[in-house]
């Protein structure tokens, strides 16, 4: 097996001579070392397959073969409209790309912190502050999207007066267990906190279904830090659904508003794209939260229109996961056939895509 990295502009060569058994252990973590390593720096990988007579073919760090042929990319080419917002959308976008398509951004939401002074802010400061106190009670801390986690260690660290390295510390020591959904896991990790529950199913529910296998539902007071939803958008079925589930497993649920959810943009700022759609100039528009649909719609002349442009020219609707998928069908009035079925990370979105536009 052979690495090619590039480290501060200096190519390098790693090499690893590695038997047949090795090869058939990697899956084991044979040679997991040696990928960690390499994943620190921008890579070509050489995989080495198992098969008579040898073949080796080159995956990217997303795991696709740079060389690809353009019969081995259904997205290629394809215009797709994501509406996530500016904290999410690179990543989608960048994938997307790998993966030949030509995407295009209307935001759907704008992700901030709370307004400074507010009645939010203040209900936010409370609970944190309440982390601070010995015997404050919390068992458990839910972040359900990156956006909580960040804007905990942001206004935590400004509480405590110690920056982020404070936030940690208090986290750290407030004797909490720490969830965390899917890839949102990394960012708890990168910051030095430990992961105490990431559930096999990357969602609020997979998180309840969780904690109730563990036995740690039934008496846990949970703080959930959440989106404040507001300028005109509805609050997702999401979250409210969440909490239920953790009441009715026993658990007391502390909901605290994190982080505002607003839309994303206007309609003067998206005549454009606007008329992409009605051109039936899409391939395809990728959600990645309920919100996102509402605030779509808003621009684009509502959701009757929306969804008439969709049913008219056969754009093909998709979702980060079948909760999303079930939001945005009832922002919309129309189905989202495409529905990923891995949504831990944005990768299983541009599978369910390729997979799609395979079969179309």
């Amino acid at each position: 097996v052979s690495e090619l990295v590039l480290s501060g502009g200096t190519r390098r060569r790693m090499h690893a001579t590695v038997s047949p058994k090795c090869l058939r252990a990697e899956r084991q973590g044979c040679l997991r070392n040696l990928r960690d390593t390499s994943r620190r720096f921008c890579h070509v990988r050489a995989v080495v397959q198992t098969s008579t007579p040898p073949q080796t073919y080159l995956v990217d760090e997303s795991g696709r073969n740079p060389l690809d042929s353009p019969e081995e990319m259904p997205l290629l080419g394809k215009r797709i409209l994501i509406t996530a917002p500016r904290q999410y959308a690179h990543k989608l976008a960048s994938r997307l790309m790998n993966a030949g398509a030509r995407t295009l951004w209307v935001p759907g939401v704008t992700i901030s912190t709370l307004t400074p002074g507010s009645a939010a802010q203040a209900e936010f400061d409370t609970s944190l502050r309440l982390l601070m106190q010995p015997g404050h009670g919390v068992t458990h801390i839910a972040f359900t999207s990156k956006n909580g986690i960040y804007a905990v260690l942001q206004r935590l660290g400004e509480l405590q007066g110690g920056g982020v390295q404070g936030a940690v510390e208090v986290l750290r020591g407030c004797g909490a267990s720490l969830c965390a959904l899917g890839a949102d896991g990394e960012v708890l990790l990168g910051a030095g906190l430990p992961l105490h529950v990431s559930p096999q199913e990357a969602s609020t529910q997979g998180l309840v279904r969780e904690l109730v296998s563990r036995g740690e539902a039934a008496g846990a007071r949970v703080l959930c830090p959440v989106p404040e939803v507001a300028g005109g958008l509805d609050e997702p079925p999401v979250v409210p659904r969440f909490l239920a589930a953790l009441s009715a497993a026993g658990a007391h649920a502390l909901r605290v508003p994190a982080y505002a959810t607003t839309p994303g943009c206007t309609a003067s700022q998206a005549v454009a794209e606007r008329g992409l759609l009605e051109r039936g100039e899409l391939d395809a528009i990728a959600f990645s939260s309920t919100a996102e649909a509402q605030g779509l719609a808003a621009v684009f002349g509502g959701p009757a229109a929306l969804a008439a442009a969709v049913s008219r020219h056969g754009i093909t609707l998709a979702a980060h996961g079948p909760y999303t998928a079930a939001g945005a069908a009832s922002v919309l009035g129309v189905p989202v056939p495409v529905v990923s079925a891995n949504f831990g990370s944005f990768n299983g979105l541009v599978a369910a895509l390729e997979a799609h536009f395979t079969r179309k």
